[in-house]
């Protein structure tokens, strides 16, 4: 998110050091540019996902274990997608409480989904996944999952010192001489450590992605029935 975040902190509308993520899509023009790519980031992950999942599909046909596991963290990933994509679209000022909860799907149910996609790894190797790319996908997840409780635990901390000590400002709204403000940089800097992790753990899959040929079909409809009036039959013949 380094454009929206670039146009975020030129326009004077987030400090330079460390905001939080939704912060740099908060208000417009960013708010546009931030949604349009984090919907398009969506996309691709859920595409990612889907062909991780057929790529295990493939190699296990006769592994039920490995297939369940697989088929779980399809939905995990799915719904981790969709969350990125309310987050995307309902701001933080607008529908805080869609933002959150797509955050939650996004980050908790995405860490889901890493956790069980290296526990299939570690399954499939050595065959079909190396030692090495099983542990840096371990400590990728272990690291989101770390960075995550850092998160929500120094953002719950800055947010009740906020809250006493400056009553009058937005729960959004920080200067570094505010009280708590150590603790809302901790919170900031851990998301984006946690979007990174994220990143990293993706960025595993591209030396398994080139073993792959993805092939689309399109078959002709034989047994088409002509409904009375309908020209298309005359196309099919």
């Amino acid at each position: 998110m380094i454009i929206p975040y670039c146009i975020a902190v030129s326009l004077g509308h987030v400090p330079a050091g460390f905001p939080y993520i939704s912060d740099t899509g908060a208000e417009p023009p960013e708010s546009c540019v931030f949604g349009q790519l984090l919907n398009i980031t969506a996309a691709l992950a859920f595409a990612t996902i889907y062909v991780r999942y057929k790529q295990v599909q493939e190699y296990n046909d006769n592994t039920p274990k490995i297939r369940r596991l697989n088929s779980t963290s399809l939905v995990m990933g799915a719904l981790a997608a969709l969350g990125m994509s309310l987050v995307a679209n309902f701001q933080e000022t607008n529908v805080i409480i869609v933002h959150i909860i797509g955050a939650a799907m996004c980050f908790g149910l995405g860490l889901v989904y890493g956790f069980v996609q290296t526990a299939i790894s570690y399954k499939m190797q050595p065959h079909h996944s190396s030692l090495l790319i099983c542990r840096i996908r371990a400590i990728a997840a272990s690291l989101g999952m770390l960075f995550l409780i850092s998160t929500f635990l120094f953002t719950g901390i800055a947010g009740n010192i906020h809250q006493k000590e400056n009553p009058e400002k937005s729960m959004f709204d920080w200067s570094p001489e505010d009280e708590g403000f150590g603790f809302h940089i901790a919170a900031t800097s851990s998301e984006w450590c946690l979007a990174l992790a994220f990143l990293a753990f993706f960025f595993t899959f591209i030396r398994e992605f080139q073993k792959l040929a993805i092939v689309a079909e399109v078959k002709r409809l034989h047994h088409y029935t002509p409904i009375p009036g309908d020209n298309v039959s005359s196309l099919l013949t």
